[in-house]
């Protein structure tokens, strides 16, 4: 078991080295906000595919309920090669000559099948290292993947900017945009490849029930727990605070009088930066106090990263994309948190069910962007803020002893 554990670590850490080399396509937001700002959309329209890429995440609660314990390594790789089939789609668009409107209904698209596609990839990706590590060696893995592959994404993200600006005269615009698009296409197919070498520990098939029972019975399971249905909304909160994001890329027009597609790519490495040193520090947290303790510290650093970027001037805002990209590891973090609460049989539809709190908050980036076109960018980022303060405040209450450490 112990030679497994660190084998099943690496596997996942790997998988997300190629899923952070493709993050300017496969983190749905400050590059499609920069191409939709080259197509002449409204803030509000810019914010969409961030917004249909949430409301895709719907999935993994059906796919919990469809497949057996004996095919959740398979999920991971079929959710990838579905992903590498929406991100050709859209390269199509852009590589080939067709309307605007076309390309920004298959960014759109692609938005939403790719949040059905990844989230399901997600879930199915973190039960498998759980089926195959104990919690101490979930929260090393943690700490490592976040601290090393997030320089993965940096690479992808300068290389976007270069692609963009100054850009290569082989490529101008929207083959810029094609080609981002085209390198997330083998990134895609290396994860499914990758996570074929998973190994997981056995665990008794269940009897499927029907579904409309199932969910009843899983929706019950968990929201009778206290500590779990305060971290669901606490999740909600946090991905409403976190929809910031896009609005801060095309914050650059008024901070620096620049276009955002010029600064995408430097937005992102910055973002991705912050996320490596995040993900060494959030992990001796999570290490050393648990992973509560790394879900408060994500929550907290979304919240001081929006006030950052509303209250600094000049190109110093940029940095509150490294403060975010920090505190955007609660995507792994309440999720693990929830799976600690979990005993092995329930840690898929667990899972589930807390990634349904992600097509809950899908309004958020066009609400953020509804509230820029109307109040202007201080209302986005008050918004983000209060919703970033009430998350934490859900958490920080007093949790209940977790199965793992129940278990230790």
């Amino acid at each position: 078991m112990h030679r497994d554990e660190h084998h099943n670590g690496w596997v996942f850490t790997i998988c997300y080295i190629f899923i952070f080399l493709a993050a300017p396509v496969f983190y749905v937001g400050i590059v499609q906000a920069a191409l939709f700002d080259k197509l002449g959309a409204s803030k509000t329209l810019a914010n969409l595919p961030a917004s249909t890429y949430l409301l895709g995440q719907i999935a993994p609660l059906f796919f919990s309920w469809l497949v057996p314990y004996r095919l959740e390594r398979n999920m991971v790789v079929w959710a990838n090669l579905a992903t590498a089939s929406f991100t050709t789609m859209v390269f199509l668009t852009l590589a080939l000559p067709v309307a605007s409107e076309v390309r920004i209904g298959a960014v759109v698209l692609q938005g939403l099948l790719q949040g059905l596609s990844m989230s399901t990839s997600f879930v199915f990706m973190q039960q498998c290292l759980r089926r195959g590590c104990s919690a101490a060696e979930v929260a090393r893995t943690l700490q490592r993947t976040f601290s090393i592959t997030p320089f993965a994404a940096v690479a992808g993200s300068l290389g976007a900017q270069f692609l963009l600006n100054p850009g290569l005269p082989a490529f101008p615009y929207p083959y810029d945009f094609a080609v981002i698009y085209l390198i997330a296409i083998p990134c895609s197919l290396g994860i499914a490849i990758n996570a074929r070498r998973f190994r997981l520990t056995e665990i008794p098939e269940r009897v499927r029930e029907p579904f409309f029972g199932f969910v009843v019975d899983s929706a019950r399971g968990f929201f009778r727990d206290a500590t779990l249905a305060r971290t669901w909304v606490a999740y909600v909160l946090w991905y409403v605070s976190l929809g910031v994001t896009v609005n801060l890329a095309l914050y650059a027009k008024e901070a620096l009088h620049r276009d955002p597609a010029d600064l995408s790519g430097w937005t992102m490495a910055i973002r991705f930066g912050g996320k490596a040193l995040g993900g060494y520090l959030l992990g001796l947290l999570a290490v050393r106090v648990g992973l509560r303790g790394g879900v408060l510290g994500c929550i907290a650093l979304l919240a001081v990263g929006s006030a950052w970027a509303w209250g600094t001037p000049g190109m110093v805002y940029l940095f509150a994309f490294a403060i975010i990209g920090a505190g955007e590891l609660g995507g792994a973090y309440l999720p693990n948190y929830v799976g600690s609460l979990s005993a092995p049989s329930e840690s898929t539809r667990n899972f589930a069910i807390i990634t349904l709190a992600t097509p809950f908050s899908s309004f958020a980036p066009v609400a953020h962007g509804a509230l820029t076109d109307g109040y202007g960018f201080g209302a986005s980022f008050l918004f983000a803020i209060v919703t970033a303060g009430m998350a934490f405040a859900l958490v920080v209450l007093p949790a209940r002893r977790t199965a793992d450490a129940a278990s230790s």
